[in-house]
């Protein structure tokens, strides 16, 4: 199987940190595994060697198959599936690629189009409300613009591949059916959290007696880590030999750099900055709790690749909003449970399991069963591969019959 992998986001570069690059970086060398042959245009290639294969460096072709202010976006589209100007720079030709998988990003018809010119089916996979992401949280200009891409992908892909429930149910409306729109969830890598399961925790990390919670990820607003800060000021109160690890970076660092010194506990609290996705696991080892603090959210729609890493990582999680692994998640049973923006509750919680070892090991064993059975990326690979094979053989069969 041959399948053009499309990242057309300024953001996402193949070689960063973030949870978004590793996610790309996994589902092509997950596909690569298998023997799938992988071409990759990226807006943000990266260094060479980034991800096995081919990996085209077509910043120019990306930026130019972008949807703008001059019309409809399916007009837009078909114009530039039809710019025989294109072909320059498109180093493909009808027949030379079974799939077209593109990561959802703003502004983007690269996927469309290139569908469209190389007649082949197109999956787009969804990891986020863009539109209301960018809104809420940063600067969206012209949002109508945004708004009509959305709906105009949703329903123009053969297949919506999306990480959460909440974003599923979002692009089943705007495509105006169910058909077609499939859950995804991030997955992780079970053997390379290996190590983590079978070290003794925390050996060679900290001065003997300490206990290490750690969180992973960017300093986003939406991760609550202002509201960890807090909840671990509480706990030390009580229990001084006691260390946090922030593990990574973000538009926040600086804040919460502040406030723990604020706070007074800057001396039990260290920043990593960023680290690659190769350390995680080895860092994950180091740990005896760690924490998913998200704030209150009315919807939802992250599938977090760090709390899976937590529970393959077979450490007792702390947890408040999950989403669609809440009902994996039990209180007491394979995690401890708060709610979100309860900093009190959230200290409780803490001092629970840094008090009781045994309770850890419990929760820590849970938390690696309920990865295993439902977060393996061998198995979701494996779902992924028979879709895309029964799109690819859908196409191939439409190809066939269009031939004169």
């Amino acid at each position: 199987m041959k399948i053009l992998y499309i990242c057309a986001d300024a953001g996402i570069p193949l070689d960063g940190t973030k949870g978004a690059s590793v996610h790309v970086r996994q589902t092509i060398v997950a596909l690569r595994r298998r023997g799938v042959d992988v071409t990759v245009l990226a807006l943000k290639p990266g260094a060479p060697g980034t991800v096995p294969g081919r990996v085209l460096p077509v910043g120019t072709l990306l930026g130019r198959l972008q949807a703008g202010s001059g019309g409809r976006v399916a007009a837009q589209a078909a114009a530039l599936a039809s710019d025989r100007d294109l072909d320059v720079q498109v180093p493909f030709a009808p027949g030379d690629v079974d799939v077209i998988y593109e990561r959802y990003s703003l502004w983007s018809l690269a996927g469309a189009v290139l569908a469209e010119r190389l007649a082949a089916p197109l999956v787009l996979e969804v990891n986020a409300p863009l539109v209301e992401e960018q809104s809420r949280y940063r600067q969206l200009d012209l949002r109508g613009v945004a708004v009509e891409i959305e709906r105009f992908l949703a329903r123009r892909a053969d297949a919506l591949l999306c990480v959460s429930s909440t974003l599923r149910d979002r692009f089943a409306r705007l495509r105006g059916s169910r058909e077609g729109v499939h859950l995804f969830p991030n997955a992780v890598d079970l053997e390379r959290f290996q190590e983590a399961v079978t070290s003794p925790q925390g050996a060679g990390a900290r001065k003997a007696g300490d206990t290490v919670i750690m969180f992973t990820g960017s300093f986003k607003p939406w991760h609550g880590v202002k509201d960890l800060l807090q909840a671990f000021a509480l706990l030390l109160n009580d229990q001084r030999r006691t260390r946090l690890v922030l593990v990574g970076d973000g538009p926040e660092r600086e804040s919460l750099m502040r406030c723990a010194v604020e706070l007074r506990i800057e001396s039990n609290v260290t920043f990593t900055g960023a680290v690659s996705h190769e350390e995680v696991p080895a860092l994950l080892a180091l740990a005896d709790i760690a924490v998913a603090s998200y704030i209150p959210l009315n919807d939802f729609y992250f599938s977090p690749l760090k709390l899976g890493e937590y529970l393959a990582a077979g450490l007792p999680v702390v947890a408040t909003a999950c989403g669609d692994l809440d009902p994996l998640l039990r209180d007491g049973v394979s995690s401890l449970r708060v709610p979100p923006g309860n900093v009190p509750a959230l200290a409780r919680a803490l001092g629970r399991l840094t008090g009781d070892p045994e309770l850890r090991r419990r929760l820590g064993r849970a938390g690696r069963r309920v990865a295993e059975e439902n977060l393996s990326l061998e198995a979701a690979t494996t779902r992924l591969l028979r879709l895309l094979a029964s799109l690819g053989e859908s196409g191939a069969a439409d190809r066939t019959s269009a031939a004169p």
